[in-house]
């Protein structure tokens, strides 16, 4: 630290650990040139202004020496004041170097930590999650710990919704379960205390465990207008995908999620998620006011705004909405059953044949009456079959009563199965010679 002041850059202190636990943003002016600030608890830093254009670049110290410089993202919204993404400290960073260009003025640094401290004392108490039919299971503002004596205003609702913008946090990528909480809160300190957004930005998050999270207050099922997509909010369901998917790609487990969120939308507000939609722009960073776009009804924030984000997730778009579209049909149903083959006498086979009422994964076994698979298949298509010659190892079956069952699952509705029996006798004499 004494050697970078001696070289003439601006040094600010660390963030001191110690004051009021809820004091989550440590803010402070901010001057053009380079910057290098010390870090202690912060997940993030961000970088806003009053008025003007700024351009920041950014990089980070760590055990391995300086990260390579990066330009941040200019985050637009229809709230609050100008500034950058969020940009997310990695594991073991202790100093972030920061240089602004432009002709900004009102210039501040932001280093936000993720209120756990006020958590742990307990001012705040999460509370069982609540399922909402085609969207699953969510996890509530309480469940990642939002302090609602935060929000600076009641919930601004469209008439309805019409698409949803997918977007990435852009934080760091292997969390665990248990980070998300916090990495939420980190969000929304920077969304309200920094930026001066009314609430969190996105309306619903998702995990890379496949988790849907509340994100804006306003109820699920009312067309609450967010903060996530400058000059598209109004009308759309904004969803953002914790982690940074310019470096990797989502689970299938977040890509489902992303789905269902899809298709909670669609059905609420009767649409079809793979057709598209002419909106109208109240001006974006790509669109200036008045214009109107025709987009998909599921899109990137990239499409309307000067940004990476989503990553990955643009090119997941495609099959995200064929997701969300099979999420909305009924159910897959069984059609039909036949058994061949039975009574078995190895080696000749039994058979079975089933058809289904469409193309979905499913899992086809044969058990014996302890339990012991003796033979199984798993495809994805509408035409599950398996068959079995009798032998268990090498040699011929005992004989007795045996089970078959057929399960066939689409990944959002409840599985469907349907199970049997057969017998299996004892071997045919003549293979036996």
């Amino acid at each position: 630290m004494v050697a970078l002041a001696l070289a003439g850059l601006t040094v600010l202190p660390a963030a001191s650990s110690a004051g009021p636990v809820d004091a989550v943003v440590r803010s402070a002016v901010l001057s053009l040139g380079t910057t290098t600030a010390g870090l202690s608890s912060e997940r993030l830093v961000g970088v806003t202004w009053h008025s003007g254009s700024a351009t920041v670049r950014y990089r980070w110290h760590t055990p391995a020496g300086w990260t390579a410089w990066q330009t941040a993202d200019q985050d637009g919204s229809d709230e609050g004041t100008p500034g950058t993404e969020p940009l997310w400290r990695p594991a073991k960073a202790d100093l972030a170097q920061l240089t602004v260009s432009g002709n900004a003025t009102g210039l501040r640094l932001a280093r936000v930590s993720d209120g756990h401290a006020r958590l742990r004392l307990g001012l705040q108490q999460a509370h069982a999650a609540v399922a909402h039919g085609i969207l699953g299971t969510v996890q509530t503002r309480a469940d990642w710990g939002a302090d609602e004596s935060w929000v600076r205003r009641s919930p601004s609702y469209a008439s309805k919704v019409v698409a949803v913008t997918v977007h990435h946090t852009d934080n760091q990528n292997g969390y665990t379960p248990d980070e998300v909480p916090s990495l939420i809160r980190a969000d929304y300190a920077y969304h309200v205390k920094t930026r001066g957004w009314a609430d969190l930005g996105y309306n619903l998050l998702v995990d890379e465990y496949g988790r849907v999270w509340e994100g804006r207050r306003g109820g699920l099922g009312r067309a609450t207008i967010g903060s996530h997509a400058q000059g598209f909010n109004t009308g759309t369901v904004g969803v953002a995908m914790l982690g940074d998917m310019t470096k990797t790609h989502a689970s299938e487990a977040a890509d489902r999620a992303l789905a269902r969120v899809v298709a909670y939308a669609a059905t609420t507000w009767h649409f079809d998620p793979r057709t598209t939609v002419r909106l109208t722009s109240r001006g974006s960073p790509r669109y200036r006011s008045g214009t109107t776009v025709t987009l998909h009804r599921v899109f990137g924030h990239g499409e309307t705004g000067i940004t990476d984000c989503p990553g990955s997730l643009q090119q997941d778009l495609p099959r995200i909405r064929d997701l969300a579209w099979t999420a909305m049909t009924a159910p897959p149903s069984i059609l039909s059953t036949q058994l061949s083959g039975a009574p078995l006498h190895s080696p000749t086979p039994v058979l079975l044949d089933a058809r289904l009422s469409r193309d979905v994964p499913w899992e086809l076994f044969f058990k014996d009456s302890n339990g012991y698979v003796v033979a199984s298949a798993t495809g994805t298509s509408d035409h599950p079959h398996l068959g079995w010659d009798g032998s268990r190892d090498g040699l011929p079956a005992l004989p007795g009563s045996y089970t078959w069952t057929l399960r066939a699952d689409d990944g959002f509705h409840d599985p469907v199965t349907r199970s049997g029996t057969f017998d299996a006798g004892l071997p045919d004499a003549t293979h036996l010679i």
